[in-house]
């Protein structure tokens, strides 16, 4: 009974999508300061978030770091395999975005 209440909590906290956070274990923003005014932005998704999801939440963190504005320098996005669930039945892709900005 005890494997079955861990398996339900389990589920249920893998189909939740990331929220605006600092990076966790379910994802979140990353950051660095490379230089002043410059900085490396990376958000991180789980399998429920979506790619329009995940760019605001790149945005709104760019925007608290660059609060007159930025230039993006050079951009890298895709999906990270999250894993394979249920006895081989399902994948899920994690989605990221990495940028280096510029504060204006």
């Amino acid at each position: 009974m005890k494997y079955l209440a861990l398996i339900t909590g389990c589920v249920l906290l893998t189909g939740c999508a990331t929220g605006y956070q600092a990076h966790t274990w379910s994802g979140g923003y990353k950051d660095k300061e490379l230089g002043e005014n410059n900085y490396m932005v990376e958000y991180y998704g789980n399998g429920t978030t979506s790619t329009e999801m995940l760019k605001t939440f790149w945005s709104k963190r760019a925007s608290e770091l660059c609060h007159n504005g930025y230039d993006v320098v050079s951009e890298d996005k895709g999906k990270t395999d999250g894993g394979i669930f249920l006895g081989g039945i399902t994948s899920i892709d994690h989605p990221w975005l990495k940028a280096e900005i510029q504060c204006k």
